[in-house]
């Protein structure tokens, strides 16, 4: 199948059969999960936003031959997306235009501080006394105010590529889902009543990004289970631990974030929405 057809392909498949295959535009936002840190090869014109140049979004554009504007950054919150840019970039969503035909978004975590905790309470559990934890009342308030925050993410994309297709995307899990396992090992030092608070935190974020996406009536990638026997202390981990390897092209390794195999199983799941295409 060559680039051409694929792409038309692709957009009948989204339901735009008057579309061209030049409008096979495919903007991808949001955090530090999806640009990649750590991942592969370093994008050098991605500046502090830390974007990989084998992140599930730029798999998925290869694979589905569309032109790929990929603007997430790591440490974005909702509020990065809507107003305010990072590293000179500006806010994520004025990079998608009318002629948007597929919007991938992943946030949410650093708004509750997810990966901030994670790093907080490893600290704490190495006996430090300096570590910042956002404390449950903090995170629970953060919480409540996160459906709000993914709407207008989701309102704001609408209004201005209305004919996109939206795909909302989880975060792969750090902590073992199953609640009998205890979810520590030497590469997640927690404290076993904070892996149970992390494994809490995860699966409320969870529900957060597939109510969103079931109110607006939106693809969701459902990372918690992609990532469900793939959690930091299994033998075949999507995130990395506490003290991971350094990747070649990355000025230092990055912890408690995807991984090679974590992106290329977001990518993977993507294939069931958009359908396979020939490379």
């Amino acid at each position: 199948m060559n680039k051409l057809f694929g792409a038309a392909a692709l957009l009948l498949g989204l339901g735009m059969a008057d579309a061209t295959a030049q409008d096979a535009r495919y903007v991808s936002m949001g955090s530090s999960y999806a640009a990649g840190p750590g991942v592969g090869t370093r994008d050098a014109a991605s500046r502090g936003c830390d974007r990989s140049l084998s992140n599930y979004a730029r798999t998925v554009a290869a694979r589905h031959h569309l032109e790929l504007v990929d603007v997430a950054c790591s440490g974005a919150t909702t509020d990065n997306i809507l107003a305010h840019g990072q590293h000179g970039f500006a806010p994520q969503v004025e990079a998608v235009t009318p002629d948007t035909r597929l919007v991938s978004i992943l946030i949410g975590g650093n708004d509750i501080a997810y990966v901030g905790n994670l790093f907080g309470l490893s600290c704490r559990a190495a006996g430090n006394s300096a570590c910042q934890v956002v404390d449950d009342a903090g995170v629970d308030r953060r919480l409540a105010d996160l459906p709000a925050a993914l709407d207008r993410v989701v309102d704001a994309v609408r209004r201005r590529a209305p004919k996109a297709r939206i795909v909302l995307v989880g975060y792969l899990p750090a902590v073992a889902v199953a609640a009998a396992d205890p979810g520590t090992c030497a590469a997640l030092p927690l404290a076993p009543a904070d892996a149970r608070r992390m494994r809490e935190t995860t699966a409320r974020l969870t529900d957060a990004v597939e109510q969103a996406a079931a109110r607006h009536r939106i693809d969701v990638i459902h990372a918690a289970a992609i990532g469900a026997q793939h959690a930091i202390c299994a033998a075949e981990p999507y995130v990395t631990g506490h003290r991971p390897a350094r990747e070649p092209g990355w000025p230092a390794p990055v912890a408690y974030h995807p991984n090679q195999a974590g992106m290329d199983g977001i990518a993977a799941a993507f294939d069931a929405i958009l359908g396979q295409q020939a490379q």
